[in-house]
């Protein structure tokens, strides 16, 4: 039995199709869905007399609905061994697709599902007249009860990159209409990898790798391929013309920005380049007493407390290594709490943080600051407290991220975690918790009252710890970068 899920993977890559049906990759939820869509959307209209389709139906069961009820939910349909789940199909007047989207702004990219979910609708005697998009409204600001008509905002259209709706979506499903009975003829035939060719794309290094690259990839593991090269359209033409390592390339066949130059000198070297004038400039920057700073946080699609909006987050916890002078020892201070803990968050850390001196964060603007200035909005009366805090801040990844310092055994990639590995004998490999989504999961179960609370605590604690503490021996390295040997 196939679904549009697979036609989406099949679409983007044969060969990422076959291995997701051969290889299980975990999936964790990066933000809490505190309330069920569907629900929301069948309140929103206020339907009466609903057929409700539930896992595992035959296709045959909605169909024989259609006789008795106006309006279906999450109802099965089928054709050939291709099975959609219609999340509303409304067949008053004209037949009404209603589709709806855990998110502010569904995107534009979503019009071939949605063409091919028309298709078997299509294939089953129902011509789809009207299609609407709910999704939540990005102003939504929570006061008391959720407010279920503010909340959620219905639309016709779907949204490009910049959040514009230009296009409706029913134009949109037209234009992308297509018979599928070639797809799926091809996709029940793929029975060993050796039918599957790859296609290569941005997509397999774009950002993160993908789940199966190094299946696709199998020879270009060593951290200098030509396939670590970031932001470079050209390196599948190179690795074509046999240059399959970054010490190969010659400059001037490559876009050429910072990063790129110093992968390619660290890989020409074989170790470390640093750009000493740079760096020496961007720590200039650093001002004593030195503050590591970091956060760890939920994020909620559905606002859960008064003054939050869509998928605002909840820091529950800081960890916070303070350093008064430059050869000085650190001391630690520390937060973790539960539930809406956000003001008992902020006044924990206006108290306790230095008032003068640079805060050193990782990834600062996407992070630790915007969480402040999220803060800011709900809590106006401490936004300039927290002002003076962000303001402070310093982004300890730009000088890896800028190629201000680059080692070969990056391959790419500048996440703490990393880079701590290889600037020192330190290692996340022994804590019980290991990488940010893990805390969170970890969070989770204690919010929900584990009787492993104390236990989640340590952990937590040890974890967030060991961020800060990272970022301490990560500036130790950039010094001894500028120190004469």
């Amino acid at each position: 039995m196939l679904h549009l899920s697979d036609i989406k993977k099949y679409d983007r890559c044969d060969k990422y199709y076959w291995f997701s049906k051969q290889i299980a990759v975990p999936y964790f939820p990066f933000a809490t869905c505190n309330y069920n869509i569907y629900d929301l959307t069948k309140q929103y209209f206020m339907f009466q007399d609903v057929f409700e389709g539930q896992r595992g139906d035959d296709p045959a069961k909605a169909l024989e609905a259609m006789k008795d009820h106006m309006v279906l939910m999450n109802a099965r349909f089928a054709y050939k061994t291709l099975r959609v789940t219609v999340p509303f199909l409304v067949l008053e007047e004209k037949p009404t697709l209603i589709l709806p989207y855990n998110a502010c702004f569904p995107k534009e990219h979503e019009a071939q599902k949605i063409a091919d979910m028309c298709f078997v609708l299509n294939k089953n005697g129902i011509e789809i007249a009207e299609i609407l998009i709910v999704h939540l409204n990005a102003d939504y600001v929570r006061q008391g009860e959720l407010d279920v008509r503010a909340c959620l905002a219905v639309s016709e259209y779907l949204y490009n990159d910049k959040n514009k709706a230009h296009h409706k979506a029913i134009d949109l499903a037209q234009e992308h209409y297509r018979e599928l009975d070639d797809v799926i003829e091809v996709m029940e035939n793929l029975p060993d990898l050796s039918q599957v060719q790859k296609k290569r794309s941005s997509a397999c290094t774009n950002h993160f790798k993908c789940d199966f690259f190094y299946h696709c990839f199998p020879n270009d593991h060593h951290d200098t391929s030509i396939l670590n090269l970031v932001q470079s359209q050209k390196k599948y033409e190179l690795l074509d013309r046999g240059i399959t390592d970054m010490a190969m390339v010659i400059d001037d066949v490559i876009e050429g920005n910072r990063y790129q130059y110093a992968q390619i000198m660290a890989a020409k070297k074989r170790g470390l380049f640093v750009d000493k004038m740079a760096l020496h400039t961007w720590m200039k920057k650093l001002v004593y007493p030195l503050t590591y700073l970091d956060f760890e946080w939920e994020t909620y699609v559905y606002p859960p407390y008064d003054g939050m909006k869509p998928f605002d987050v909840l820091v529950f916890q800081y960890s916070m290594h303070i350093q008064k002078e430059r050869q000085g020892k650190c001391f630690h201070e520390q937060f973790l709490s539960k539930g809406d803990c956000r003001r008992a968050f902020i006044e924990d850390l206006i108290a306790k943080i230095p008032k003068t001196g640079s805060i050193v964060v990782f990834n600062a603007v996407g992070a630790e600051a915007l969480r402040l200035q999220q803060l800011a909005v709900q809590f106006p009366e401490y936004e300039e407290q927290l002002r003076q805090i962000w303001t402070r801040m310093v982004d300890l990844s730009v000088p890896f991220s800028s190629g201000l310092v680059y080692d070969p055994r990056m391959a790419g990639e500048y996440n703490l975690k990393k880079l701590l590995s290889l600037f020192s004998d330190l290692s996340y490999e022994n804590l019980e918790i290991a990488q940010g989504l893990e805390a969170v999961r970890r969070w989770r179960e204690l919010e929900q009252g584990s009787e492993e609370s104390q236990k989640i605590e340590e952990a937590l604690y040890a974890y967030c710890g060991m961020d800060t503490y990272s970022m301490k021996v990560l500036i130790d390295f950039l010094y001894s970068q500028l120190t004469p040997a």
